[in-house]
């Protein structure tokens, strides 16, 4: 049986690997705190494994014998991302390193929320019918929900705006031997960019996902406040910014007659959006990621009602912005929004507006994720974290 702290060195000497392009077994023993024998036994159980593989770099400014460097194996261990949104599932089979090999979307509406479990067994079924999994290469089974999940980890429970019960864990052992991990993409993208990202080297950094809903994470000296649960911010008031809040207000109230005027989430989410472009934007979609695509359009052609609702929304986000502000002293923001097509604009309205609050906004400050939204890189940082901590190592590595 593997001790604890051996799994949690192998995890170690993994991460350091893959932080680096090259490593040599000398820097591997610096970093780490190992000694130079330990690094040799750890290094010899990851290569034996196929986790890590051996490189030959032939150093031209000498002669004699080539340097021998580490790096990630792209070339046994796979992972099965599956990511479940509101209006698809994608699945991903992809490299240890997170890279997509193959990748299929599936198309999915409300209609079929009741069965969802059944309904992605039966993508999975096409999914191996084109590109065959090879089981004994298979190291875990991530799935991510860009919604949200209960807190045992089992099961879907909420899709954009839609409660639902999709035990979709239980469904996939059915499946899979492999370890299944369920998250909330919310969640995943905070360590992704935490630990993986542009954010890498940053302590104290505000996350904000604008979409269905709006969530937020913020990281403290290097650490993520209630990890695995973000701050609900979506009950916060908000002043009227004009005519359009006072529309969506009167909206909300018809429609949700118990909540609160002015509420930060109905002032800008999905819902908020799709009203006023529905109402000042005339058009026949039927997809409110389609009718967002189609104010992005028309903000970049100048339409005067496109640039009223972008100004809405930018009044709305600074004004939550400047009070995050004011309880964090953080450094970056990152914003992920479906205007971000529209950033360039959105942004110079944002860092206006915030320094008319007295808060100075350079535009280094405000950023955007390297990666797509629904990147299988995110889902996979799942696994990777799995394997940094020695809990996805201990049954593929015997010493």
């Amino acid at each position: 049986m593997m001790s604890e702290n051996r799994l949690q060195h192998l995890g170690k000497i993994y991460h350091l690997v893959e932080q680096f392009e090259l490593i040599s077994r000398t820097d591997l023993a610096k970093l780490s705190g190992f000694a130079p024998a330990s690094i040799t036994n750890l290094t010899k159980s990851l290569i034996d494994q196929q986790f890590i593989l051996e490189r030959t770099v032939q150093n031209h400014t000498t002669r004699g014998r080539p340097a021998v460097g580490l790096a990630i194996s792209p070339f046994y261990w796979q992972l099965l991302s599956i990511i479940v949104s509101p209006n698809k599932v994608e699945i991903s089979l992809c490299e240890l390193n997170g890279t997509a090999i193959y990748s299929q979307n599936y198309t999915v509406s409300a209609e079929d929320y009741p069965a969802l479990d059944e309904k992605i067994l039966s993508f999975l079924q096409n999914f191996e019918q084109k590109r065959p999994l090879v089981d004994a290469r298979l190291l875990a089974v991530s799935v991510s929900v860009i919604g949200r999940i209960n807190a045992k980890k089992t099961d879907i429970v909420q899709l954009g705006n839609s409660a639902l019960q999709c035990a979709i864990v239980n469904a996939l052992k059915g499946q899979f031997t492999q370890p299944i991990l369920l998250n909330e993409h919310f969640q995943l993208w905070l360590l992704t960019e935490s630990k993986l990202g542009r954010l890498i080297s940053h302590q104290n950094v505000l996350f904000l996902q604008h979409g269905d809903t709006l969530r937020l994470g913020v990281m403290v000296n290097g650490s993520l406040l209630h990890k695995n649960v973000d701050m609900n911010i979506n009950h916060l008031l908000t002043p009227s910014f004009g005519s359009m809040s006072d529309e969506i207000a009167a909206y909300m109230q018809k429609t949700h007659p118990k909540a609160q005027r002015y509420q930060i989430a109905d002032q800008l989410t999905f819902p908020a959006l799709a009203f006023l472009i529905d109402r000042y934007l005339p058009n026949t979609l039927t997809q409110v990621e389609e009718k967002i695509a189609f104010l992005c359009q028309q903000i970049e052609q100048a339409n005067p009602a496109a640039l009223a609702i972008l100004e809405h929304v930018s009044s709305h986000l600074a004004h939550l912005l400047m009070n995050l502000l004011s309880i964090f002293s953080s450094e970056k923001i990152m914003l992920n929004s479906p205007l971000l097509p529209v950033k360039g604009m959105l942004f110079e309205q944002l860092t206006q507006k915030l320094a008319d609050y007295g808060i100075t906004l350079s535009p280094l400050n405000l950023v955007t994720s390297l990666l797509e939204w629904d990147s299988p890189f995110i889902a996979c940082s799942a696994i990777k974290q799995g394997i940094y901590e020695g809990n996805l190592i201990k049954d593929r590595i015997s010493l």
